[in-house]
């Protein structure tokens, strides 16, 4: 019955093709090596930077859009508001397909068909078409999301936190430099130039993937996408660890969007600087950018990711009081928060991260919304809230404000232990240090994604790091028949 519609869209289907087809060297075989190599992580941290620019073009350029498509400024902020919008539906509905299909067909599909759209923004002349189409763009720039697990999932055990750092380092070198770059270069020149330059920067990551991107497998084959969706309801509600980095990541991206929102006020009200000096400003917050893979290989791969949340916390809170106080009479106030703040940030970031990176092996996707959805709505609490409090009180009230929620999140921390499995406590113990089998453990997702290809049906994965391999796992169950000392071995790989 299919044949018909076939012969119809003979060109649609060939064109689908070529979009999907896989080069033979990136197949997957479920007998190579596919750690997670620098280079494509470099390509990874490329392709979230761009993908979230998309995002953050607009914020500085507003008023140029309002007088360019010739509508009053509360209509132009329309723009970013639906390009968020989009953005947060997208988080909901896209992200979770990851774990259902595979996801380097997924992956391109979404920033094709994201750069087509960008094109049209670049081209119309309709402001209302111009925020359709900034809707649907923020619907589809879920690419850095599509990274993170995967990051987490191929990434070599004793390099993840540094390989983490990276694509979270190039998310946020794309949220900084895109208001930057689009501040600067429109001041000289048109608008549409930015959205030009942002478009050849899609097409070009989406030819570096094409040609170098694996074809991973599927992470829950057989499961429906309603299920999927599901999943994301009760998963906060089943994993502790999972809901208490969440809430951590809540409070410190209401930090982060706070403080950037209300600088610009302080730096044009109180020490009166230009537009631009205010659009290089952000070269501040670009800067702990490049120190975050230091600090993820020094601190975060060597603790367990309880202690470097606790430093983080600490020296981010220190960041922003040191910054309140100086930043009422010197300019040194907002550069020594920008910077240390920028860098806690981050740090507290990769290190939630690494805390969620087993929570469900076989549900990756679907854990990274769950996260996302409380990162995003951070960032509107942080600027609805500090912005109404600046307006009430200045700097020294929305730095009051964000110190609090620094606290906040740190209190977060200490109610559940590093090592506790329930809700609340510290049972487990009090030590800070990765174990020795944490250390040496083996990445059991990618392990599931082999075991996924060659099976016709889904089976259940273990939320912990595996000690031993799957043949030393026959031997076990071997020598369990033999002794109870081997029972005991048996019991606890299965754990």
């Amino acid at each position: 019955m299919m044949t018909p519609s076939t012969d119809r869209n003979p060109g649609f289907l060939s064109a689908l093709e070529r979009l999907i087809w896989t080069p033979p060297w990136v197949k997957w075989n479920p007998e190579a090596n596919h750690d997670l190599s620098w280079g494509m992580n470099i390509l990874f941290g490329m392709a979230a930077s761009f993908s979230v620019a998309n995002l953050y073009y607009s914020h500085p350029i507003l008023n140029i859009l309002a007088d360019d498509f010739d509508v009053s400024d509360q209509r132009s902020s329309l723009v970013p508001t639906l390009t968020q919008a989009g953005y947060a539906v997208g988080l909901l509905l896209i992200v979770p397909v990851g774990d259902i299909v595979r996801r380097r067909p997924m992956i391109l599909s979404l920033i094709f068909m994201t750069s087509l759209i960008w094109l049209g923004c670049t081209l119309t002349q309709s402001f209302s078409a111009f925020l359709g189409l900034s809707f649907l763009v923020g619907l589809l720039t879920v690419t850095p999301q599509l990274m993170f697990p995967l990051a987490v999932q191929y990434a070599p055990q004793r390099h993840r936190a540094t390989m983490i750092s990276i694509v979270m380092s190039g998310l946020v070198f794309g949220v900084l430099v895109a208001r930057l770059l689009s501040g600067i270069v429109t001041q000289f020149t048109s608008w549409r130039n930015v959205y030009w330059v942002s478009f050849g920067l899609q097409v070009l990551v989406w030819i570096f993937l094409f040609f170098t991107m694996p074809d991973y497998p599927v992470l829950s084959p057989g499961t429906s996408y309603p299920r999927i969706l599901l999943k994301i309801v009760t998963l906060p509600f089943r994993k502790p660890e999972l809901t208490q980095n969440a809430l951590i990541a809540f409070l410190t991206m209401g930090m982060f969007t706070s403080f950037w929102t209300t600088l610009t006020f302080q730096l044009a009200d109180t020490f009166h600087l230009s537009t631009l000096a205010i659009g290089l400003f952000a070269l501040i917050g670009i800067s702990p950018v490049f120190l975050n893979p230091v600090i993820s290989r020094l601190i975060i791969s060597r603790l367990h990711p309880h202690g470097s949340l606790i430093i983080a916390h600490l020296m981010t809170i220190a960041a922003i009081c040191i910054g309140t106080w100086v930043g009422t009479f010197s300019l040194a106030g907002p550069v020594i928060w920008a910077f240390f703040g920028d860098l806690g940030m981050n740090t507290i970031i990769v290190s939630n991260r690494v805390a969620i990176a087993h929570v469900d092996p076989k549900a990756q996707n679907a854990v990274n919304s769950v996260y996302m959805v409380h990162t995003f709505c951070g960032q509107l609490f942080g600027t609805a809230v500090g912005n109404a409090l600046y307006a009430q009180g200045g700097w020294t009230w929305s730095g009051a404000f964000n110190v609090a929620q620094l606290i906040a999140g740190l209190f977060v921390l200490v109610l559940r232990g590093p090592h506790e499995k329930r809700w609340i406590g510290w049972r487990g113990g009090w030590s800070l240090r990765k174990s020795m089998t944490e250390e040496n453990a083996q990445p059991s997702a990618a392990q599931g994604d082999i075991e996924a290809v060659n099976e016709d049906t889904v089976t259940e994965v273990p939320t912990e790091i595996p000690t031993e391999d799957e043949g030393t796992k026959e031997k076990i169950e071997d020598q369990d028949k033999k002794g109870e000392g081997s029972r005991d071995i048996h019991i606890k790989s299965e754990a």
